[in-house]
């Protein structure tokens, strides 16, 4: 015989939802709306919550439940980041709890205790989980703030690198600082004559295999004839092999 404070199993807490889940939903109607300290967007946003929360148990198979069902928490929890944030996430765990005990009471449940454990256990596990993904996402933001500072301190580097210059004397020197600021592994210099159409390989490493590169701009290698800036990650349809 099950003790009354003893938890249900998820199977038997689903069930309970999908029984009960117009009474559970009127309830959480009311708490929603008769509360003035909600403000209208967290209400909207936490009705999404609880809406979508009471789908997802009142669309399990029963059969098909696996008793582990942190990984359907994990899952539904995932799917809702994109609207959620910690107000909200309390406000759905607050009206979820007085919404369950509210309806309980009132039909002076047997297992009211058993079945309010489980909820805590629930909600033990989406504050875990919930502060994990903010984690991971504080650890991301600050990756990338790290990786744009970094960026833009080697731009202020080149921008002191161009003021000292002299002009395009210091150029093979210029590049060959890019190489060192930006990792490149090879920075060339192409000189384009507009009157011939032409262009030529003029500085960078491996000085023979630029020089060599040189020729008429024809319509399959237009990309070259732009009058901005271009960056080809992967020239092989533009460059021969031997130019690489």
């Amino acid at each position: 015989m099950t003790h009354s404070n003893e938890e249900v199993t998820f199977q038997e807490f689903v069930l309970f939802i999908k029984i009960y889940s117009k009474q559970l939903e009127e309830n959480i109607n009311i708490y929603l709306n008769l509360e003035p300290s909600i403000s209208e967007a967290d209400r909207k946003r936490t009705t999404m919550l609880l809406d979508s929360f009471i789908l997802l148990l009142t669309h399990i198979e029963i059969e098909d439940i696996n008793e582990e069902y942190r990984g359907y928490l994990d899952t539904w929890l995932q799917s809702q980041l994109s609207i959620i944030d910690m107000r909200s996430f309390n406000l759905f765990q607050l009206i979820l709890e007085k919404s369950l005990i509210t309806f309980m009471i009132q039909q002076k449940h047997s297992r009211m205790n058993a079945i309010l454990l489980f909820l805590l256990s629930i909600f033990t596990f989406l504050v875990q989980s919930y502060n994990k993904c903010e984690e991971e996402h504080k650890t991301k933001s600050e990756s990338h703030e790290s990786l744009e500072l970094k960026n833009l301190l080697l731009l202020d580097q080149l921008n002191k690198l161009l003021i000292r210059s002299s002009g395009y004397q210091d150029l093979a020197y210029i590049l060959k600082k890019c190489e060192e600021y930006f990792q490149y592994k090879r920075c060339v210099f192409y000189a384009y004559v507009p009157w011939s159409n032409q262009f030529y390989g003029v500085i960078g490493a491996e000085l023979s295999k630029v020089q060599s590169m040189k020729g008429q701009l024809t319509e399959q290698h237009v990309v070259f004839g732009s009058k901005k800036p271009i960056y080809l990650r992967d020239p092989k349809n533009y460059v021969k092999e031997e130019h690489h």
